[in-house]
């Protein structure tokens, strides 16, 4: 017995010695699905989370079936997260190693018609706070069945070399003839172009679902040159290089791109390539949570949802198909199909598009600056319509809020302890008593929520709005899926047959075809219910859609043609139905999912499942800010973490503190308490300061709201957006500007004592002190748990109001105007009634315009407006602060001295006065629209 004993333990350290490098492995090795196996987890590789773990391990798993999308569509998923959930323990065979044993297809519950290819791990600790999974924080693989993974095409490399025949010139574009096709180019404007690819026996180009600007009037020029042809059109000249044929772009005197070798096109696999220039940068490509930057990567353009992500995701819900250059120009690859885009990955110095089928047509989008790409591209594919003023302020949600008494009891809460709420976000359960089962019932479900019309009134009079989820699928056991079967709103198998996704994780059921008119009408008939008892917005969720199976036919196309597009047309449903049956509302849609362009149709995405981690936290910045240069300027996120994870205050507060300063302020998640009135009283206490900091900047943050339906500029935005001659900012990844006037630098490490901070040229003030720093420098920013680091840029002006409970009682006649004097600077602050949808196209808008200017010993303050609306306040209590640098010793006001106090008080009410302490001057006065002058000077004897 010995001998075998010795013998056994030898040949299993063998095995574990061969399999070192793997983090896990089945034995016997691809298995059936009949076969009892034992699974081995080495907690010594991939991205080693569980190293060393003294407690026990778990393990949570799925399948991949033959009818999953991919690696992340687990199917028949097994574990209870953060539980000490003895079904799915580990048995410790030794350090670092683990190993579980069962019979695949009854630990499943596989069904006999299952076809299972792969099983997908992750691993974790009892409470769920450290996961282990590959080295790239990837979901891990195992083959089953004799499933042999598909080896990644080499798609990338699609060099076709073609010569220019002849060039066309028309009234308002160029045809350019080649050898193999035709590229017609045609200007929008001097800065931007489009140009689309007709192969040979291909005439006709389909329809662009993204761009919606019509092209202005150009003159245009061509002219033949030995090399090829010159084709002008005011400051852009295009180059068309004869043999091999490609076209470069000059804007201003500045080369900014060469096609690398232009157009390809093969069956399945057809785009367009471009030439990087040397230490060029790529930004863009849509949400992937890895450096900003992204040369070296190739990235898949095909919607998906990735389950309690963290920093590093390559792939998420919104893959929206542009780029923006460091050398200032954009690049539109206008093709919805499932593709990639290879940003010199496959060949370092190529960038190339493609798609499965479809029209080649890109935009290029040239500007002096980022802003300029901005305004441009958004033109282009439309701009994002004003928000309702309290999307601004707390949208209190969670997984889930289960009745109506419970939500009521949470909302007094919130009230009693003192947080603004805004707004209550109901998910699943409003229609049903389990999240399985029930997705397409759209109705109240009576037993949990007994009076919803009445709580929905309540609310209301105490200024919170209510907002409901939907999914656009259909469970075939609820009442729904028969009548819209019948009226033929679903999508269908090859036969054209309604299409029952049987694999669906919420239950077999179908797929409501947006893209048909009779979908879009039976849907908005189930909106239209709710919101004739008082929803005032909605949440929609699985919008990729997440469950898309290839073998599914809509009625413009495949799966994989149409997936990209179905949530942007979810979103322009809605906006549609809302412009026909409540044209004065502002739609508020929260949307998981998208395209290019669906900004226009007031989409608020998120961004998706993300881990209630660091690095979750971690993984926001990049993916924030780079869809803001996208043009979706309220992308934001589930505040405090969606997915797995502990209970974490120093987490939850640090993730809120960053929250107020994003468009989008919505606590939510599952399992643990999202509302703050859940956590510590410490934490409570932080929380509370920051979001009434939030209430208290409505002034200016509606503002920057205007700003992105006017120009497109983003809320938030990257240091080298505004500062991009400043190569430190450039490598600045981790600190944004929120507006033009505020650096934001969120604290996203554990324990920090202090954090170097980055702050580009100029003078900063430290937004809570005042403290003031020199820019073109790194300080050591000392930090405590109570204060998120925000700076000033000096020539601010934030224009702020009182704090409130709700934004139904913001008060628009008083205001606090905090400046920052330095050289000649000026801000335009937005005011309407916060709510009519035709505010800026009917003129019914205030432009409030505050200029300031610095001299030795003088500082000058002058406000002026322009406009009016209905309800604008006949006079305004204003409460000017100006941060001065040595003792004031006169004040006038219209060339008239007022009295200056020696201490900080009470406002004076109508006396024109003014307050001088520690560095802060507050000038207090009743300003009636009229345009008012106030200097400030320094050092003058009396």
């Amino acid at each position: 017995m010995k001998l075998i004993h010795f013998w056994g333990i030898t040949l299993f350290l063998f095995v574990f010695q061969s399999a070192i490098a793997q983090v896990i492995w089945l034995k016997p090795g691809n298995p059936s699905v009949t076969d009892s196996v034992t699974l081995y987890f080495n907690a010594a590789e991939g991205n080693k989370a569980l190293l060393d773990q003294a407690g026990d391990v778990y393990l949570h798993t799925g399948v991949i079936t033959s009818k999953s999308i991919d690696g992340h569509d687990w199917k028949y998923v097994v574990g209870n997260w953060g539980k000490d959930d003895k079904s799915v323990l580990m048995k410790r065979e030794g350090k670092n190693l683990y190993s579980y044993r069962f019979v695949i297809s009854s630990f499943y519950k596989l069904k006999p018609e299952d076809i299972a290819n792969q099983l997908v791990y992750v691993f974790r600790n009892a409470d769920g706070s450290l996961v282990g999974k590959t080295k790239e924080n990837e979901d891990i693989l195992v083959p089953v069945n004799g499933y042999k993974p598909k080896v990644q095409e080499a798609t990338g490399g699609n060099k076709e070399l073609h010569k220019l025949i002849r060039v066309e010139k028309l009234s308002d574009s160029w045809n350019i003839i080649t050898d193999n096709g035709t590229i017609t180019v045609k200007p929008y404007s001097e800065s931007l172009v489009e140009v689309t690819y007709f192969p040979e026996g291909i005439s006709k180009a389909d329809l662009s679902h993204s761009v919606v600007m019509q092209p202005g009037k150009s003159t245009i020029t061509s002219e033949q040159i030995p090399s090829g042809y010159l084709l002008r059109n005011d400051e852009m000249t295009i180059t068309a290089n004869a043999d091999p044929f490609y076209l470069t772009y000059i804007y201003k005197g500045d080369t900014l791109l060469s096609e690398e070798s232009g157009f390809f096109s093969k069956p399945g696999n057809s785009g367009v390539r471009f030439a990087l220039k040397p230490g060029e940068k790529v930004y863009g490509a849509g949400e992937r949570t890895m450096a900003m930057d992204r040369r070296g990567k190739k990235l898949v353009l095909y919607n998906r949802p990735a389950y309690g992500y963290e920093y590093g995701a390559a792939q998420l819900n919104y893959s929206v198909p542009l780029t923006i250059s460091s050398r200032k120009y954009a690049i539109l690859f206008d093709n919805p199909q499932k593709g990639y885009v290879d940003i010199g990955n496959t060949e370092p110095t190529v960038t190339e598009w493609s798609a499965i089928g479809g029209t080649a047509r890109y935009y290029l989008i040239a500007g002096s600056t980022y802003s300029e790409i901005s305004k441009s591209y958004t033109q282009l594919t439309g701009r994002q319509p004003l928000p309702p003023r309290w999307a601004l302020g707390n949208l209190q949600s969670r997984m889930a809020y289960r009745n109506q008494k419970e939500t009521d009891s949470i909302v007094t809460l919130m009230q009693e302890k003192g947080f603004p709420v805004d707004a209550v976000i109901l998910d699943f359960y409003w229609f049903g008593d389990s999240i399985q089962g029930h997705l397409g019932k759209l109705d109240w479900y009576k037993k949990a929520w007994p009076d919803p019309a009445g709580m929905i009134a309540k609310f209301k009079k105490q200024g919170i709005k209510t907002i409901l989820i939907t999914e656009p699928y259909v469970i075939d056991t609820v009442a729904n899926h028969k009548d819209a079967a019948a009226k033929g709103v679903f999508v269908t198998d090859s036969l054209g047959q309604t299409y029952i996704d049987k694999q669906f994780y919420f239950g077999a059921g179908s797929l409501i075809d947006i893209f048909k008119p009779e979908a879009r009408d039976w849907f908005w008939e189930k909106y239209k219910k709710q919101i004739d008892i008082g929803i005032a917005a909605w949440w929609g969720d699985l919008g990729e859609p997440e469950s898309h199976p290839a073998d599914i036919w809509h009625v413009n196309g495949k799966a994989d043609q149409v997936h990209n597009i179905y949530g942007h047309y979810w979103d322009k449903m809605l906006f549609e139905k809302y412009a026909e049956n409540y044209p004065n509302t502002r739609l508020f849609h929260l949307q998981r999912s998208g395209f290019a362009g669906s900004q226009r149709y007031a989409a608020y995405p998120w961004t998706g499942d993300v881990s209630r981690s660091w690095g979750g936290l971690q993984a926001q910045l990049p993916l924030l800010l780079t869809m803001g240069m996208s043009g979706l300027g309220y992308i934001h996120s589930d505040a405090g973490g969606f997915a797995q994870g502990v209970k974490d205050d120093e987490l939850y507060t640090r993730w809120l503190q960053f929250a107020v300063f994003t468009p989008i302020l919505r606590p939510h998640g599952s399992v643990i308490p999202s509302e703050p009135v859940y956590w510590s009283e410490k934490t409570q206490d932080i929380v509370r300061i920051y979001m009434k900091l939030r209430y208290a900047m409505l002034p200016y943050n509606y503002t920057l709201a205007y700003q992105n339906a006017t120009t497109g500029s983003p809320l938030m935005r990257p240091l080298f957006y505004q500062f991009a001659n400043d190569t430190a900012a450039s490598r600045i990844e981790d600190e944004y500007m929120w507006g033009e006037n505020l650096l934001v630098a969120p604290v996203i490490k554990k324990g920090l004592t202090s954090r170097s901070i980055y702050l580009p040229e100029g003078k900063w003030f430290d937004f809570t002190t005042g403290t003031e720093y020199a820019g073109s420098n790194r300080v050591d920013f000392p930090l405590t748990i109570e204060n998120l680091p925000v700076f000033a840029k000096a020539g601010s002006f934030i224009p702020m109001a009182k704090s409130v409970t709700s934004t139904d009682y913001y008060d628009g006649g008083n205001y606090v105007v905090r400046y920052y004097p330095s050289g000649q600077s000026a801000f335009t602050q937005y005011e309407d009634n916060g709510l009519d949808s035709k505010s800026l196209s009917d003129g019914k808008y205030e432009l409030i315009t505050y200029k300031g200017s610095k001299e030795s010993n003088k500082t000058t303050v002058s406000i002026s407006k322009t406009g009016s609306w209905e309800g604008m306040p006949a006079s305004r209590s204003m409460k000017l602060e100006i941060r001065t640098g040595s003792n004031v010793a006169k004040v006038l006001v219209n060339g008239k001295a007022i009295k200056i106090k020696a201490k900080k008080g009470k406002s004076p009410g109508k006396k024109t006065t003014a307050t001088y302490e520690d560095k802060w001057l507050y000038v207090y006065f009743n300003w009636d629209g009229k345009p008012i002058t106030i200097d400030i000077l320094d050092n003058v004897r009396p």
